[in-house]
């Protein structure tokens, strides 16, 4: 399935978003009173000190428990900038061959999971066929309920639909599709064009989505969550996605 192209190129410098050196990205670091951050991780941030902009952007940075706040502000700046019809800078991929129109938005590590069933409940039952004494022959029952007990088990709780294949992962993000590096299929493209189901979560710091056809939900969670729930609000509901009162906290 080919995905519109739903932000437009810009021609200016392509940046790494972490770094947040250049001057677009220190306006939304250092610009106005910030909100709260959501509160689900309590990441337990420390109170910046020093008065130059500088100073703070650097503590925010090199702080891994700033990592939070950096992409919440980041998250936050880009929201009202794009509002007013300025999209974000490009960045490079290098890995997945991105087609002609594509262009890298973001790249973050994310805890990635997907919702699907292992099985459909059945299990091979285990018989025992034991001659000899009467204690030998009880004794091998016994192991054998508890073998197909055990069994069951197992195969009631594969049938569940449940949150399975949990690893942490790089996550490139365009302006086509979300790129998933997982450990045992390499790159999963989740194209925008093909999100059924959109739930952003901004105070669980997680981002859902169901697709159509057979491929499973999937969940992304971590720091860099209110930047996926955005940019992909962009690309799913078009211009109502300033009006997700799910993405309310942003314009906060």
């Amino acid at each position: 399935m080919t995905a519109p192209c739903l932000l437009s190129r810009m021609s200016v410098p392509r940046l790494i978003i972490q770094s947040m050196l250049e001057a677009w990205w220190q306006e939304q670091v250092v610009s106005g009173d910030a909100p709260p951050l959501p509160a689900v991780y309590d990441p337990d941030l420390p109170e910046r000190r020093g008065s130059e902009p500088e100073q703070r952007q650097h503590h925010a940075l090199v702080s891994p428990r700033n990592e939070w706040e950096s992409w919440w502000m980041y998250a936050r700046g880009a929201a009202r900038r794009f509002a007013q019809g300025v999209s974000p800078p490009e960045i490079e991929v290098f890995g997945p061959v991105l087609a002609a129109d594509e262009f890298g938005l973001l790249q973050a590590d994310l805890s990635y999971s997907r919702l699907y069933a292992a099985g459909d409940g059945g299990y091979q039952k285990t018989g025992m066929l034991v001659v000899g004494r009467p204690a030998v022959m009880v004794g091998a029952l016994a192991v054998s309920a508890a073998v197909n007990h055990r069994r069951k088990v197992a195969a009631r709780r594969d049938a569940e639909q449940r949150w399975r294949d949990h690893q942490q992962i790089q996550v490139t993000m365009t302006n086509h599709r979300l790129l998933c590096n997982t450990f045992d299929a390499g790159f999963e493209s989740y194209y925008y064009g093909g999100i059924t189901e959109f739930y952003p979560d901004l105070d669980g710091w997680q981002l859902t989505l169901a697709f159509d056809g057979q491929v499973a939900p999937l969940r992304l969670a971590g720091p860099a969550a209110p930047a996926l729930c955005l940019w992909t609000a962009t690309a799913v509901l078009g211009d109502r996605w300033s009006r997700d009162s799910r993405l309310a906290k942003l314009f906060a």
